[in-house]
């Protein structure tokens, strides 16, 4: 004889009912973490395997030129796993331009986990490469004055320098550099000169 199965009582049914949209929700969180780190799947077995790859998946950054992925925001940097991933990279690199660009980074993601000191100091190793984007990154970081002590003249140094390499983006902070009025290099013809030049290169 058959068994009929047992009733479930409206707070039971409630209680499964939660359980397995808990169960459910949990799934798609993880789906959507993996998704986050991966960034995209990669080409063959090997990519997994190799360190820059991972440091360029994970701390791309927009405005250097020269990027080897899509960029990451800094909001969506895994600190942990981008400095982990680029001090592999860093340690096989066989060519400078990668070094560099690791280099860069790694600072984004030590700058991500707090660790100015550390950032400022893989910004002048990518910039001591002559890599476009790490001149890019002192000069912000010049400019900011949040991570290393405010100083126009070498904002403005290395600035130029990205913007003669490239960086397009640096033409939007030397415009943020003379339109400030309490900076020496203040010039209101130059600051719309630069915002200018970056507007016209955006789509």
């Amino acid at each position: 004889m058959a068994l009929a199965a047992p009733k479930l009582n409206k707070q039971e049914y409630s209680d499964n009912h939660q359980s397995n949209a808990r169960k459910l929700e949990k799934m798609w969180l993880v789906i959507l973490i993996a998704s986050l780190l991966i960034l995209a799947e990669p080409s063959n077995s090997n990519t997994l395997d190799q360190p820059g790859s991972s440091c360029d998946d994970l701390g791309a950054l927009a405005a250097d030129p020269l990027r080897k992925s899509e960029p990451v925001k800094f909001q969506d940097i895994q600190a942990n796993q981008l400095i982990s991933a680029c001090h592999a990279a860093i340690a096989s690199a066989t060519k400078s331009q990668d070094q560099a660009r690791y280099y860069l980074q790694l600072g984004r993601g030590q700058l991500r986990d707090g660790d100015s000191k550390g950032a400022i100091s893989s910004f002048h190793k990518s910039a001591s490469f002559s890599y476009p984007a790490g001149y890019f990154a002192l000069g912000v970081a010049y400019l900011l004055g949040d991570d290393v002590e405010k100083d126009d003249a070498k904002a403005k140094d290395y600035l130029l320098l990205a913007l003669e390499n490239n960086v397009i983006w640096a033409a939007k902070a030397l415009s943020s550099l003379h339109e400030n009025k309490a900076s020496e290099f203040y010039d209101v013809k130059r600051a719309k000169n630069y915002l200018s030049l970056f507007q016209g290169s955006q789509f």
